[in-house]
């Protein structure tokens, strides 16, 4: 078919419905009407028919380059419900819109270049069609709505649409107050023109990088919607907040998906109001694979974030092993209280005490404290502790002191906090060393009893038998720490001193160094007992040391039996009333009764008789 006299020229940018339209305009026709004249019916031009399209060209004069160029701005459908649309695939509803918008500065332009016809003239841009483009960079105006229509033969007849506004566009009724294009306009303006990114985004489809600036910039802005704000501004907010992360690179992404997790402070925090539709969007895009990239970025934050568990799907992933525990994660997966979980977490630094982050994502790394958190169910108290190595409350004490065995756990709160493997370990080494003793000669004493009476530590006295400098005997009619014993003369050449004799004043009365005697008593506090005495509360005396002559407090029998006719220790009940002294203090906290003090001085787990022997022994009256 000959091309005909009457035929316009393509616009940059023009659209081969816009194009169909003024064609038929020119040669005084509507497009139904023109598109039958071509032997093709409109829905044939819309479905872009091949035999339609080269009946077009023919008539209108148009070469390869010409259609190929109305067609890269018109979008073509490929495959089921998308489009190629400046070599770029989008999905259809992205490019087709019952809702037709345009720039009417560009058409009233255009109207200007033809005064005789100035329908014929106005152009439809095919970047007009694309959903993320709002305004029109050239003019510096919004995309306005112009008309509207369901069916595509009709709404892409543009001239017939045109003819009925061409005099409001004329006269200036559809212009809105100009907007400066932002960054992400310019971006999305250039690259649809020329196919050219120079940012990170570059490497990434179109329509995964502008439903990226989109999403992410919602998150971004969400914080700071004015009332007053129309969704159009608020939309042209969002993609330019979105489009100045994305535009930077992966790293201001990571940080960025970082930051709004840490932003939280609901008391639970989930995904969904963290990420908002970007989480479900990606959610929703899992089969395609230009958005994996974004995908991976953001479930690696999720993962440093949130605590998941192993077999947990997070973002089309399932997880083959935990990474992150929270404490409460941690105590249902050992079985045990959350609170003492915190406490052993806190004490060996895994979460700090007082975290400003939300329960949710009070988080820890899972695979470098899983041995640690297996110990917690088997942690003992002290009193397991001392039974389990066969040792006394001071013994222990004095191992721990010295560092030779160490609670597991060091908070103050923890009452469980020592690890039997520990003692048995530390046992099971000694044993190795000692030789032994049935039974031990009077050469021979304890460790302790050689702590106390050298003043070593245990400490130093358990690194001279790891070094061989002493020998390490065994009672074997003793079990465990307390049947260790070292020799005295050893001792006494370890700290240099020649071996001592203790001499007894013959001239004292009988008694006891008041030191000695608190131990029975039970209470271990140094110069306890001193303290006592100078406040005036017991009678005692200055003596001379009977082996290196310094003064220390003594106590005559009449000394002892006045402090028992006055005073009683849980210990002392304990063996007076054959009742434990836990049971001891607890009536004694049921009744009221309070420890000893006198001037605002407190002495401890001390008690007067009088209090005491009417609660513990009260048909004794």
């Amino acid at each position: 078919m000959p091309a005909l006299p009457l035929r316009p020229v393509p616009v940059p940018r023009e659209t081969i419905f816009s194009f169909l339209s003024r064609f038929a305009a020119v040669n005084a026709a509507t497009a139904t009407d023109f598109s039958v004249d071509l032997s093709f019916g409109m829905k044939r031009f819309v479905q872009f028919e091949q035999a339609a399209l080269v009946r077009l060209c023919e008539t209108a004069a148009l070469d390869r380059h010409a259609l190929h160029n109305l067609k890269s701005w018109t979008g073509t459908p490929v495959g089921d419900a998308w489009m190629e649309f400046r070599q770029e695939s989008f999905p259809s509803k992205a490019v087709r819109s019952p809702v037709m918008r345009g720039c009417p500065i560009c058409l009233r332009e255009d109207a200007e270049a033809n005064p005789n016809d100035p329908v014929s003239a106005m152009v439809m841009r095919g970047d007009w069609l694309l959903r993320d483009v709002a305004v029109c960079c050239h003019h510096e105006h919004e995309l306005v709505p112009l008309w509207q229509a369901g069916k595509p033969e009709k709404r892409f007849d543009s001239a017939a649409h045109l003819h009925d506004l061409a005099s409001r566009i004329i006269a200036g009724e559809l212009d809105q107050p100009r907007r400066a294009p932002s960054p992400y306009d310019l971006w999305l303006d250039a690259r649809l023109a020329t196919g050219k990114d120079p940012t990170w985004l570059a490497n990434h489809g179109l329509f995964v990088a502008t439903t990226m600036c989109n999403l992410l910039g919602e998150l971004l802005v969400r914080d700071d919607v004015a009332q007053t704000e129309s969704p159009t501004d608020l939309q042209a907010r969002a993609q330019a907040a979105g489009f100045e992360v994305l535009s930077k690179g992966e790293s201001a992404l990571r940080a960025a998906f970082k930051a709004l997790a840490a932003s939280a402070t609901s008391k639970w925090v989930s995904l969904r109001g963290t990420y908002g539709r970007l989480y479900d969007g990606l959610v929703d895009y899992l089969k395609d694979d230009g958005f994996e990239p974004f995908r991976s970025i953001l479930r690696d934050c999720i993962l440093e974030t949130w605590p998941f568990a192993a077999g947990d799907a997070v973002l089309g992933q399932t997880l083959s092993t935990r990474l992150l525990h929270t404490p409460a994660s941690a105590a249902i997966e050992i079985g045990t209280d959350k609170k003492l979980v915190e406490m052993c977490l806190i004490d060996v630094g895994a979460v700090p005490e007082n975290d400003p982050r939300p329960p949710a994502l009070q988080t820890f790394s899972a695979p470098e404290y899983d041995s640690f958190l297996k110990e917690i169910p088997s942690l003992v108290g002290a009193p397991e502790m001392r039974d389990a190595i066969g040792a006394t409350a001071i013994q222990l004490q004095a191992l721990s002191d010295a560092g030779i065995l160490r609670p597991f756990i060091r908070h103050p709160k923890v009452r469980s906090p020592w690890r039997l493997s520990d003692g048995l370990a530390l046992l099971a080494e000694l044993d190795a060393l000692a030789i032994p003793l049935s039974p031990p000669t009077k050469s021979w004493e304890q460790l302790q009893l050689a702590s106390r009476r050298s003043g070593l530590s245990v400490g130093d006295l358990v690194a001279a038998i790891r070094s061989e400098q002493l020998q390490l005997g065994r009672d074997t009619g003793l079990e465990g720490y307390r049947s260790y014993m070292v020799l005295k003369d050893e001792i006494d050449r370890l700290t240099g001193q020649q071996p001592r004799r203790r001499r007894r004043d013959e001239t004292l009365p009988a008694g006891e160094l008041a030191s000695s005697y608190a131990v029975k008593l039970g209470i271990s506090v140094k110069a306890w007992f001193q303290k006592l005495f100078t406040a005036g509360h017991v009678s005692a005396r200055w003596v001379p040391h009977p082996t290196n002559g310094t003064e220390v407090l003594y106590l005559t029998d009449a000394d002892i039996a006045a402090f028992h006719a006055r005073f009683m220790t849980p210990m002392t009940m304990q063996a007076e009333f054959g009742v434990s002294w836990q049971k001891c203090m607890a009536q004694l906290r049921k009744a009221g009764v309070t420890p000893f003090t006198a001037d605002g001085q407190e002495f401890g787990p001390l008690y007067e008789r009088r209090h005491v022997e009417p609660i513990l022994r009260p048909n004794d009256a």
